[in-house]
């Protein structure tokens, strides 16, 4: 089966789409491409999602007051989306009439999982795009809207990359990399962990959302040296730590609506960038802004590797890391994780005595491009794998990686010339009312 994934994160930066071949337990990447988001695109886009963040998600109202905007927004997100997948097909040697269908994220534009709502408010997920303007204009079947039927379900509608990272687990064994954990450097950070269970031998799949990753640099890369984010750590690599800050970020950056502190949860859990606060401390001109980007990259890579503590105790800790995503190309970033994971940092004394515990002295860290997966589009590849298991209706998230009541398979189909309507995910806020 060939699929094609399409993923836009966070970061607004770019439109990224693999095509990739799944035979078996082999999973081959045929062809890839990227497209920058227009600068006024993704200026748009923040903006709607400072809109969502004061009316806690409600999409319906925005739409509403606004229909013109929202579509012109939509629409030329679709025809972005549209214009990359064709000129990556253009690379490549394989028609339209080979692809089973586009694995198709959209844009997260809110995301309120019960691990932040409580117990006593309604989870919700928004991801803006129509599945059915992107059949049509490419004219390939669209699989999408895939956090929602894991919300319905109980679950926290992410991480959706640990079954992914299964997947490639199971071809990467012949490699001895077993078991491994995959990391992500997004603005948003989550790990995998496959694994087997110390007592059964069976496979064990676990992951969750590690915190903010590339956010609070990128915040101060963009509003205070107007770049897109510390480019190869050129600025942080200047800085140095500033401990009470790095205490307040921990302490203070990432609370749930409920008040508390969202790095000390146990998981399933995951986050979202609406609710990263940006401290005081963290915008404090007294303090040099190299020092505070280099305080918030060392952040990203402790709560990174603090977040194996949640590993189960019957489940065999893994000796292997794969990492993926842009916020390892950041060599201040990286330096932390290896040294604080390995037991090489000894500066970290607020990290010491639970670093004690987590120390993988013969820790095995290496770019997942490594071993032949593109970490640069490994998000977008989850999304051709979840279009394929959407088709064999192989569930994609579990209780042990999200918290869902049961195994979930996730999406919906449009297929070219239908008439859905749908604009956005069908576990928006308000969901449950309908």
């Amino acid at each position: 089966m060939i699929c094609i994934g399409v993923m836009t994160g966070n970061s607004l930066d770019a439109v990224d789409t693999v095509l990739t071949r799944f035979e078996g337990k082999s999973i081959c990447d045929i062809a890839s491409h990227s497209k920058p988001i227009p600068l006024e695109m993704a200026q748009k886009f923040r903006a709607l999602k400072q809109k969502l963040s004061a009316n806690t998600g409600d999409i319906q109202s925005i739409f509403q007051e606004d229909k013109t905007s929202f579509l012109e927004l939509h629409n030329s997100y679709i025809e972005l989306v549209t214009q990359t997948i064709k000129e990556m097909l253009a690379k490549s040697d394989i028609s339209s009439q080979e692809i089973k269908a586009i694995g198709f994220h959209g844009q997260t534009c809110h995301h309120f999982p019960p691990s932040i709502a409580g117990k006593n408010k309604e989870a919700s997920t928004l991801q803006i795009g129509s599945g059915q303007m992107l059949a049509d204009l490419t004219q390939i079947p669209v699989v999408y809207d895939f956090r929602s039927d894991d919300i319905m379900n109980g679950g926290e509608g992410a991480p959706l990359a640990p079954i992914h990272n299964m997947h490639l687990a199971e071809s990467l064994q012949n490699k001895n990399l077993f078991p491994v954990a995959f990391c992500n450097g997004g603005n948003t950070g989550n790990i995998a962990i496959i694994s087997s269970d110390i007592n059964t031998k069976e496979i064990h799949v676990t992951g969750w959302d590690t915190g903010p990753f590339n956010h609070f640099a990128d915040y101060l890369a963009q509003t205070e040296a107007n770049l897109p984010c510390d480019i190869d750590g050129k600025i942080g690599l200047t800085g140095k730590i500033n401990y009470q800050l790095l205490d307040k970020l921990y302490q203070t950056s990432v609370i749930t609506s409920d008040g508390k502190n969202f790095l000390d949860q146990k998981p399933p859990k995951s986050s979202d960038p609406s609710w990263y606060k940006i401290i005081p401390e963290l915008i404090d001109k007294s303090i040099p802004l190299e020092d505070r980007i280099h305080t918030a990259e060392c952040f990203s890579a402790q709560i990174m590797a603090k977040s194996l503590r949640f590993i189960p105790f019957n489940v065999e800790r893994p000796k292997n890391f794969l990492l993926f995503g842009g916020g390892w190309n950041n060599p201040v970033t990286k330096n932390y994780f290896e040294t604080i994971l390995t037991g090489q940092n000894k500066e970290i004394s607020y990290f010491s005595k639970e670093f004690k515990f987590l120390t993988i002295k013969d820790a095995k860290i290496n770019f997942s491009d490594k071993f032949g997966y593109s970490g640069k589009y490994m998000e977008a590849r989850i999304f051709a794998d979840m279009a394929r298991c959407f088709f064999t209706q192989e569930p994609f998230s579990l209780p042990t990686t999200t918290s869902c009541s049961s195994p979930t398979v996730g999406g919906i189909l449009a297929m070219p010339g239908e008439n859905n309507t749908q604009l956005w995910s069908r576990a928006a806020k308000g969901w449950s009312s309908k």
